[in-house]
C-alpha cells in the first residue's frame, strides 16, 4: 500500500491536468484515479512488482487508459494522447504537453472537424496523404489542399510567413 500511495501522489497532478485538458473537467481526476488504483491493485496482485517504480508505471498506464476510455466515450476530438502528456511534462520540457494540447486545441478550434482530423493524422501521426484521404473519404489532393488552406490561415493569424508543404 505505501508504494501505491506514493505512486498516486506522483501521478495525481498529471491526472488532474489530463482530465482538465482532454476531458474538459478536472473533477473527473478523482474518478479516473480511483478506477486506475482498483485496476492497478488487481494487476499487481497477479504480477508482484519488483520495486516502487514498477508500481508507478502500472498506475500511470491505467490512468492513461482510463482517460483514453473516457475520451472515446465522449466522442470528442483530443489533440494529443494523454500518454504523451505525462511523458512530455518532465523537467526537460519547458512547457507541459498539457499546455501544448490546450494551445493546439485553441488553434484548431475553428477548423472543420474533417480538416482538424486530417491535420492530426498527417502531422501528429505522420500518416501519408493517401492514408488520410482514405480515412476522411476525400481525395488525397483535396484533403491536402483543405489542410494547407487552414494552416495558411493559422500562419496568418500568428504572423508567420507561409511555407511549402
Amino acid at each position: 500500500m505505501p508504494a501505491v500511495r506514493a505512486a498516486v501522489e506522483r501521478h495525481w497532478p498529471d491526472t488532474q491536468r489530463a482530465a482538465a485538458s482532454v476531458l474538459g473537467d478536472e473533477t473527473l481526476a478523482a474518478e479516473i484515479m480511483e478506477r486506475a488504483i482498483e485496476r492497478a491493485v488487481a494487476y499487481l496482485a497477479d504480477h508482484p512488482p519488483e520495486g516502487q517504480e514498477d508500481v508507478s508505471v502500472v498506475l500511470s498506464r491505467f490512468c492513461r487508459q482510463e482517460v483514453g476510455r473516457r475520451r472515446k466515450q465522449r466522442r470528442t476530438f483530443a489533440f494529443l494522447d494523454s500518454s504523451v502528456a505525462s511523458e512530455a511534462s518532465s523537467s526537460r520540457s519547458p512547457i507541459s504537453a498539457v499546455d501544448a494540447m490546450i494551445d493546439a486545441e485553441r488553434i484548431l478550434a475553428d477548423a472543420p472537424p474533417k480538416v482538424r482530423e486530417a491535420i492530426m493524422m498527417r502531422y501528429g501521426c505522420l500518416e501519408s496523404w493517401s492514408e488520410v484521404a482514405a480515412k476522411t473519404a476525400d481525395s488525397p489532393g483535396a484533403i491536402r489542399k483543405k489542410c494547407k488552406r487552414h494552416l495558411d490561415r493559422i500562419r496568418l493569424k500568428l504572423g508567420i510567413r507561409g511555407s511549402r508543404q
